[in-house]
């Protein structure tokens, strides 16, 4: 799998065009010079608001199996754009009936919130290498006490793992605030974020939630079926399900920009509201380091050889499907330092 592959399109420039050019995409825009990439290059087109995509390039991607996505301007995904699904009748109605089985419901929950807390716990020992004494000794105390959070989720209920899950996530948080060497942080906010570091969180969450949603949708999984998070039609539970042990990947590349101020007040435009968002210069340092991520290469508990980083969703849900087929346990990814 090369680099090429694990690629994401991103578009943010208003007024730009997507159209179709035989085996790639190419980008007009008015006052500069037509941009083409080769689709093969290309795992998913994310898109913001205000940009245009032909209808004949709609239709390959579909049939290709890539997604596209459009975003607002504060990240949020809008629409996601599939091909249609086909062969996953019987994989579909075991995860129904998992979801309405209370006690096998229960069991993936436990086990979505575990993968989570594992890796909430692998970054906050990876600040702690960083940090100076005094926060090191806070980081290592967060790193304890999200061990006894895990402890927390044997023989727990759905709502009670939700109670771990959120007191764990209130810890990490805590722990990310000391991470951070030069920028304040007042907590997890949302709808829409106030502060740089919650603007640059939110934005690499969408994100997260793409790659995942792209990876359900591959596994022949039902995305609006989840066992963690609660039924709703706008919200595609399952991807948000799994995408809460990859919410942490995120979290290590906007503690990274910022502590090497590759960040800085002229990345981010404020509203008369007090909404923060990204200037074009900033969706553009937040991006490239989000591809570096994605391109690379790590060491998995459980795997022999290293894979990227963006192929980790696409591992974690074949191992959600074939948990579901099987009535097994579902394990989220562990990382292992080279």
């Amino acid at each position: 799998m090369t680099a090429y592959f694990l690629r994401t399109l991103f578009v943010h420039t208003a007024g730009t065009r997507l159209v179709l050019d035989g085996d790639s995409v190419r980008a007009l825009r008015d006052g500069a010079p037509p941009r083409r990439l080769p689709l093969n290059a290309i795992d998913c087109i994310t898109v913001l608001s205000g940009i245009d995509v032909s209808t004949p390039l709609l239709t390959r991607c579909a049939a290709d199996g890539r997604t596209i996505a459009i975003l607002s301007r504060y990240g949020k995904p809008q629409a996601v754009v599939e091909g249609p699904d086909s062969g996953r009748g019987r994989l579909r109605r075991e995860q129904y009936r998992a979801h309405f089985d209370e006690g096998r419901r229960d069991d993936l929950a436990r086990s979505i919130v575990d993968g989570k807390i594992i890796q909430m716990r692998w970054a906050i020992r990876q600040w702690k290498r960083d940090a100076a004494p005094t926060e090191a000794g806070l980081l290592d105390a967060t790193a304890t006490a999200l061990n006894e959070d895990r402890e927390a989720l044997v023989g727990s209920s759905r709502a009670q793992v939700l109670g771990v899950e959120g007191a764990a996530s209130r810890r990490y948080f805590s722990g990310l605030a000391v991470a951070l060497k030069s920028q304040d942080f007042p907590g997890r906010q949302r709808r829409p974020a106030l502060d740089p570091i919650n603007t640059v969180l939110s934005f690499l969450y969408s994100m997260t939630r793409l790659s995942v949603h792209g990876a359900v949708h591959a596994a022949g999984l039902d995305p609006f079926c989840g066992f963690l998070h609660g039924d709703r039609d706008s919200q595609p539970s399952l991807v948000l399900d799994l995408m809460e042990e990859f919410r942490s990947a995120a979290d290590r590349v906007a503690v990274s920009l910022f502590n090497r101020r590759q960040l800085r007040d002229e990345h981010f435009e404020s509203a008369l509201t007090g909404a923060v968002t990204l200037s074009e210069s900033g969706r553009e340092t937040v991006m490239s380091a989000w591809h570096q991520h994605r391109m690379q290469e790590v060491r998995l508990k459980a795997a022999r050889m290293p894979i990227p980083n963006a192929a980790i969703p696409i591992v974690q849900a074949n191992l959600m499907a074939n948990a579901i087929r099987s009535g097994g346990v579902y394990v989220g990814h562990e990382l292992v330092i080279r």
